[in-house]
């Protein structure tokens, strides 16, 4: 069974070889910059030409005339060699210069002028990016599949249609111009040639312009179609996003180890400190606090180690060993815990009630040197 298909034969053509990979997430401001630093950035070459061609007419339509000028007086002096005593070749190619010398002058200008414009906005859309890695070669741009999908892909379409929209246009506004001078252009039969040439600087004066204008609508349809279609390009899968995430924050397993062992680290620090304290306030169970005074080095106690539960007994436990004095007072090992953090002084409100813990271990202590 053929289908309705001549001869048999299957025509049908595997639309997923030019199916775009299913990227539907956004680009991230760090895949932007990825693709800005691989010289992928939206430029419309259309608002280029455009622009440019405007900048030439602009400039035209101010030294039109000086040019035609030129040009007929060197075209005039051209005619005059038969009546100069030129001997030698090198003579008429100077005298052709010289001639012509103003005309080249204006050319030059306009052509700067279009060169220059279109720099500028070629650096404004690009905002000033410079990289060679576009012209570096690309193997992939001779693979058939990759060119049967730029064949028939969404910009081909657009290009296609961007250039019978650009001949239309151009064709239609030409047309209007002719016509609307038909009888100012069939004047200049009967005009001397430099009345002729000023009005045919008017009339392609009058022309360059709107067609500039014409192909300046083109370019910002194309301009904005650049846009969407880089933004486009450079979206990213859910799966890419992810594994940027990871890039950036790093693995979360990882950071978890990290964590972990840093929590191990300061931990070991914090318990090696235990024995350095002068007392250790309790809850007695759930809360340990281990305060450090030196009054020759601290104007207020220091808070060395602290910590609930597990961490609270092993506290106690390490300044049992140590000989370390261990006080119960619930309500003050509270508020230490909560409000003073490892290595800083207790708050100032606390100062009274640490210092009358702190009279009580040293009396003891003395007493315990006389006993001894």
């Amino acid at each position: 069974m053929n289908n309705g298909e001549p001869n048999g034969y299957n025509y049908r053509i595997d639309l997923q070889l030019f199916a775009d990979p299913d990227k539907t997430e956004k680009a991230t401001p760090r895949r932007r910059q990825k693709a800005r630093e691989e010289g992928q950035v939206p430029v419309s070459a259309e608002l280029l030409s455009g622009l440019g061609f405007l900048a030439v007419s602009v400039v035209f339509m101010y030294v039109g005339k000086s040019l035609l000028d030129s040009l007929v007086n060197g075209t005039q002096m051209v005619f005059q060699i038969s009546d100069l005593d030129l001997n030698a070749f090198e003579d008429l190619i100077i005298y052709a210069y010289q001639s012509f010398s103003s005309t080249l002058i204006y050319l030059a200008f306009i052509i700067f002028a279009a060169a220059l414009v279109s720099l500028a906005i070629g650096l404004l859309q690009t905002r000033f990016l410079f990289s060679s890695k576009p012209l570096v070669p690309d193997l992939n741009r001779l693979n058939p599949l990759t060119g049967l999908k730029r064949m028939f892909s969404l910009r081909s379409l657009f290009e296609l249609a961007k250039a019978i929209l650009k001949i239309a246009i151009i064709g239609f506004v030409g047309y209007s111009v002719i016509n609307g001078n038909y009888d100012r252009i069939m004047l200049t039969v009967d005009s001397d040639i430099m009345d002729g040439s000023l009005i045919i600087w008017d009339v392609l004066t009058e022309l360059m312009i709107k067609c500039a204008i014409a192909l300046i609508i083109v370019s910002i349809a194309d301009y904005f179609y650049s846009r969407y279609e880089y933004e486009k390009n450079i979206r990213m899968t859910k799966q890419e996003v992810k594994e940027e995430f990871r890039e950036i924050e790093g693995n979360p397993e990882l950071k978890r180890r990290q964590r972990q062992i840093m929590m191990q680290y300061s931990m070991h620090r914090m318990m090696q400190e235990v024995p350095e304290a002068s007392v250790v306030i309790t809850n007695p169970t759930h809360f340990a606090c281990a305060l450090k005074y030196d009054p020759e080095k601290n104007f207020a106690p220091i808070l060395v180690a602290k910590g609930v539960d597990r961490v609270a007994l092993r506290i106690m436990e390490i300044a049992r060993n140590s000989d370390v004095p261990i006080v119960r007072n619930p309500r003050l090992a509270r508020e230490i815990y909560y409000n003073t953090e490892i290595g800083d002084v207790i708050p100032e409100n606390l100062y009274k009630a640490v210092a009358e813990v702190l009279a009580y271990v040293f009396t003891l202590r003395e007493n315990r040197e006389r006993i001894s």
